[in-house]
């Protein structure tokens, strides 16, 4: 019951008040699409990433004139190394075929495709290989007659970890400043809106109401300020995400190599929901301890 009396003066003071209650919830609409924002954008981030292979791999590009055995009989030597778990074997019109189809480009000429690229082997290396490891494999390769040159993905994969654990610190600090700069502006409004009832507080003390009574409405506003504005965000950043996939699938989704552009997982939404949530609970609670403060 005085669950239901709390909620019942918190929507009398959303019609009191609908443009300060409005206020709060764009602000924090404004502050949950600029954090979803990033997360989408992290999100398919590491999509792309995926998709390009954010692993240790090695290309070994073949000399000219090899015979099929040759090419066979260097395969399985090469397997035969520590930390080598598959070799395959790409023609130079696979190579060229494969580049084509990457950037959206016409069918390739053989003869282009046997001027330009020589016969690989794409080496799969285990995830656990040290850079010692990687070292001493790319030694032992790079010596073999057939090969020409060796080429590893190390240092690409040194740079995808770089600059994910960059983006994720960047996410946390964005994600905390958020959630305490608009607490403190959304306690304004609502400091705004309670003064005028301050009279009426003061009066429900002195007949000797509890504090559960009093703080249930400035937790109802919080909570349902923040699921307000939370679920426009997410609508906002669905619309966003429909425009953004339009432009990707339209000309960039072949060369990002992305069939479009993903929206926030599970998780993620369940992150802006609750940091919706948590921010207005924060301005909540900040105005009923200023006036307890007061009183």
């Amino acid at each position: 019951m005085k669950k239901h009396r709390g909620l019942k003066r918190t929507f009398t003071d959303f019609r009191r008040h609908p443009w300060l209650h409005f206020i709060s919830i764009f602000t924090i609409t404004i502050a949950l699409t600029i954090l979803g924002f990033f997360l989408i954008a992290f999100r398919n981030f590491e999509q792309v990433a995926e998709q390009t292979s954010p692993k240790v791999t090695g290309t070994v590009y073949l000399q000219n004139g090899l015979s099929e055995s040759q090419v066979r009989l260097l395969r399985e030597r090469i397997l035969a190394l520590e930390n080598v778990i598959r070799v395959s074997f790409k023609s130079k019109r696979t190579v060229m075929e494969e580049l084509s189809e990457f950037v959206g480009g016409a069918q390739p000429d053989s003869i282009a495709a046997a001027e330009l690229f020589p016969d690989v082997l794409e080496l799969e290396i285990r995830k656990d290989t040290s850079s010692a490891g990687l070292i001493v494999l790319k030694s032992i390769v790079s010596k073999y007659p057939e090969i020409s040159e060796v080429d590893f993905s190390e240092d690409w994969l040194a740079q995808y970890h770089r600059v994910r654990s960059v983006l994720r610190i960047f996410g946390i600090i964005l994600m905390v400043g958020l959630l305490v700069g608009c607490s403190f502006i959304i306690a304004n409004f609502m400091g705004m809106r309670h003064q005028s009832r301050r009279n009426e507080i003061e009066i429900v003390q002195l007949v000797g109401a509890e504090k559960t009574f009093i703080l249930a409405p400035f937790l109802w506003e919080g909570f349902i300020e923040g699921l307000v504005g939370s679920t426009f965000a997410l609508l906002v950043l669905y619309l966003l995400k429909m425009v953004i996939s339009f432009f990707i699938h339209s000309g960039w989704a072949t060369l990002l190599g992305a069939r479009g552009w993903l929206y926030l997982s599970p998780v993620q939404g369940g992150l802006v929901l609750g940091v919706g949530i948590a921010m207005a609970f924060l301005g909540s609670i900040t105005v009923f301890m200023r006036f307890q403060q007061e009183s």
